[in-house]
């Protein structure tokens, strides 16, 4: 069944995002997919076993911070799953939305207090996964929608 892909950082800044593509999912009757991506490229000058540790670390952090969200679509009836990948975002989102069958993709709004990513970015990533992936995109701020574009352009919310 097509489903629901909403990539997060997690944590309590992350909430009202992922409680909005939980709803998403339960409105279509799709199965949610939570993404969390580890990127240490950050670390290039720090010696190489320090860096695989460091990578376990936050691959950990990213299990349990996907499995609060897994529970709490689970609570409201929508089968959830997790998947931690390792890279560049987009080159894990593109792998998560070819590689589990999705449709939607519910994306956080950047900027504000919690925002570590630019609009320019945003609307790249939209536009490849609109126009390259087929996929519809959500862009969600505190849990509102923000825009909504489908394979054919620009819907409203």
């Amino acid at each position: 069944m097509p489903g629901v892909l909403c990539p997060t950082r997690g944590g309590e800044a992350s909430y009202p995002n992922q409680d909005r593509a939980i709803q998403i999912a339960r409105e279509r009757g799709s199965e949610i997919l939570f993404l969390y991506v580890t990127d240490v490229r950050f670390l290039g000058r720090i010696a190489s076993p320090m860096i695989v540790d460091v990578e376990e670390e936050i691959n950990e952090m990213g299990e349990f911070l996907l499995a609060m969200a897994g529970e709490r679509a689970d609570k409201v009836g929508v089968v959830s799953r997790s998947l931690v990948l390792r890279g560049a975002f987009q080159d894990a989102l593109v792998e998560a939305i070819h590689g589990n069958d999705v449709n939607v993709v519910v994306l956080g709004s950047p900027g504000g207090e919690t925002g570590i990513t630019t609009t320019d970015y945003l609307h790249q990533l939209i536009a490849m996964m609109v126009d390259e992936l087929a996929v519809e995109v959500y862009v969600v701020d505190r849990g509102e929608v923000l825009e909504h574009f489908g394979p054919r352009g620009i819907e409203p919310a």
